[in-house]
């Protein structure tokens, strides 16, 4: 009886913490492959110390390239449009991709020490005025 209320939590937790390092080296290694410095241009950094170069895409990944490249997310949602959210959370980072139609429409990471997000890339292909 022992094992299964001292062992079996302790061991999950092991589990989740191994899990959520894995997902932040994927997210570590994803990162690099599709964002590029715009270096033509400068902007304020995201702190308000100093500039900074913008970030954009160097190729806009399908879902399904995104799924393959970090696994299953953590979380999945839709919205009222039909647009999907998926989030994989790792033990530094929370990367946010979100799709309609299999297009992805807005990419977001967020540093989960600061909580402060970077909107890497938001395309306007599918806004329409009410």
């Amino acid at each position: 009886m022992a094992f299964y209320k001292l062992y079996l939590p302790h061991r999950e937790k092991v589990l989740a913490a191994a899990a959520a390092a894995e997902r932040e080296q994927r997210i570590q290694k994803l990162l690099p492959s599709l964002v590029v410095e715009d270096s033509t241009r400068e902007v304020t950094a995201s702190d308000g110390a100093g500039r900074a170069h913008p970030q954009k895409l160097a190729s806009t990944p399908t879902m399904e390239e995104v799924e393959q490249a970090l696994g299953a997310p953590d979380e999945r949602s839709t919205d009222f449009r039909g647009g999907l959210h998926l989030i994989w959370s790792g033990t530094e980072h929370e990367l946010e991709a979100s799709f309609d139609q299999g297009r992805l429409y807005c990419l977001r990471v967020e540093d989960r020490r600061t909580g402060h997000g970077v909107l890497i890339f938001e395309s306007s292909w599918g806004w329409h005025p009410f």
